[in-house]
């Protein structure tokens, strides 16, 4: 029987950088942290012929080492899911935990004998650890975990060469983890903006159809999230008396949980405005449902209209929020303050009404306060005084779309930094 040529150190170091090489291809080609881990894994212990290996993966917010996986050809798999749910390390504590510590590679002959060695992990598994090489894994000088590889199967210890290779690999699994978890996070930003754009779709879906009035009035309205979706809310509902419920709502904050809020409110009113007479009762129902559904986290200013085209007659009431602007010719003022609290906060709320006429030429306009409070490059507030040079600027009615344009104007191509709503209620003249 012939002996098997001996393999010699030069031709086993270039099979080491062959499986390097390979390594590194495969790394490159997988996306996601769940499939790269046991990728990294079953390279690393075939690389270093070792019994075992695993990787620790560095949780900032602890200030841990954290099992996230580990192989082992002595213990089944069974014991092994006890490191990932019972076992995590400090920095400093075990050689893995000096490894991060330091950030730095420890290569021990002799682990016990090693006053660092922790022997939980080896009672845990009931496992004996011989030898240990363990490398961190970094990335631009930050800790993103350690692997380490343990018992060396065809000698007594890893050598330098072993260290040298394993920190070659590591280098490419601190390029792959980090790739890795930056793919992913894209991949979580583009889930999230289909469902802000999603939700965008469905909210438009709120806002009404513009009726086609008789009599010369027109009813006109619009408006603009700060983000995909918002918390401003308009409508325009037909009441069996010819008239029509005009309101204006703005939500306290922006985004999903506003726009949430504006949903329930818009089905409250709803489903109120038939059932109310009198304004001010309409606006203590909806301000008593918002108070049992938020609970004083959050609120809702309202101003809150009830016009009726034959005559130019319209009530309204207020709720924390700015009062109606009347446009009559040059005569431009905000209709007379009323005292109300936005909905939400107080049960058992009194709302008041008061009552204006349009006469053929006028408009009056809700809006909501990202318009005053909309910002320039400077962060500049446009402000009331310039809804007001608006108005006396521009012939109408409308107003409503100028007010618009100018706001978007004042801007200067500067995102918008609040929700902004504008509804008109005007009267041609004949």
């Amino acid at each position: 029987m012939q002996n098997k040529t001996p393999i010699s150190h030069d031709a086993v170091q270039a099979q080491r950088l062959s499986k390097l090489i390979q390594a590194s291809q495969a790394l490159a080609q997988i996306d996601s942290l769940e499939a790269l881990l046991p990728q990294l894994l079953t390279m690393a212990q075939d690389v270093m012929a070792a019994e075992a290996s695993s990787i620790l993966l560095y949780n900032e917010q602890k200030k841990v080492l954290e099992f996230a996986l580990a192989m082992n050809e002595v213990v089944g798999r069974d014991e092994i899911e006890i490191l990932k749910h019972q076992i995590e390390l400090p920095l400093g504590r075990g050689i893995a935990g000096w490894v991060g510590q330091h950030k730095c590679s420890a290569n021990v002959c002799d682990v016990q004998s090693d006053p660092r060695f922790d022997t939980k992990v080896d009672e845990a598994l009931n496992f004996v650890t011989r030898c240990l090489l363990c490398v961190p894994i970094l990335h631009k000088e930050s800790l993103l975990g350690v692997v380490q590889v343990l018992n060396a199967k065809h000698k007594d210890s890893f050598d330098a060469s072993d260290q040298e290779l394993l920190e070659s690999f590591c280098y490419l699994a601190g390029v792959a983890l980090v790739r890795s978890k930056l793919l992913e996070e894209r991949l979580l930003q583009q889930k999230y903006q289909t469902q802000f754009e999603t939700a965008a779709r469905i909210q438009s879906h709120f806002k009404p159809v513009q009726p086609i009035l008789k009599d010369g009035s027109t009813i006109w309205g619009y408006s603009e999230a700060a983000q995909y979706v918002g918390g401003d809310l308009y409508d325009i509902i037909p009441l069996e008396d010819k008239s029509y419920l005009v309101y204006v709502a703005d939500v306290s904050g922006k985004g999903l949980p506003a726009a949430l809020i504006m949903v329930a409110l818009w089905t409250h009113i709803r489903s109120m405005a038939t059932h109310c007479d009198a304004l001010n009762t309409l606006m203590e129902n909806v301000n008593q449902s918002m108070v049992d559904i938020l609970g004083k986290e959050m609120f809702a200013t309202i101003v809150m209209c009830r016009y009726w085209p034959e005559t130019g007659a319209c009530l309204y009431s207020v709720g924390g929020h700015m009062p109606p602007f009347l446009v009559s010719g040059n005569n431009v003022r905000q209709a007379p303050p009323i005292k109300g609290y936005p909905l939400g906060i107080f049960p058992n709320t009194v709302f008041q009404y008061a009552s204006v006429t349009l006469q053929p030429g006028d408009s009056l306009l809700l809006l909501s306060d990202g318009v005053t409070e909309a910002r320039d490059e400077h962060k500049d507030f446009f402000g009331e005084a310039n809804v007001l040079k608006v108005f006396k600027a521009h012939s109408g009615p409308p107003w409503g779309e100028t007010l618009v344009r100018c706001v978007q104007k004042w801007r200067k191509g500067c995102s918008s930094n609040d929700d902004m709503t504008v509804v008109e209620i005007y009267r041609q003249k004949f």
